[in-house]
């Protein structure tokens, strides 16, 4: 499977969590996320497994 961001931003209120993010995520590589408290980290794995609405852009899945 692979996981595309494209343009993907997040907000709450006035505080945008991740903008304009774009990445490939491709099955059997491993990823890691870091930041401080607060950077949008769990908000992204939020949007990514689809439990979250992004503001902007788009994410998409496609089998392999």
């Amino acid at each position: 499977m692979t996981i595309c961001l494209s343009n993907a931003s997040k907000r709450f209120n006035r505080d945008w969590n991740f903008k304009n993010l774009s990445y490939t995520f491709n099955s059997g590589t491993a990823y890691v996320i870091t930041g401080p408290n607060g950077s949008g980290k769990s908000t992204l794995l939020q949007a990514i497994s689809g439990a979250s609405l992004l503001n902007d852009g788009t994410i998409t899945y496609s089998l392999d």
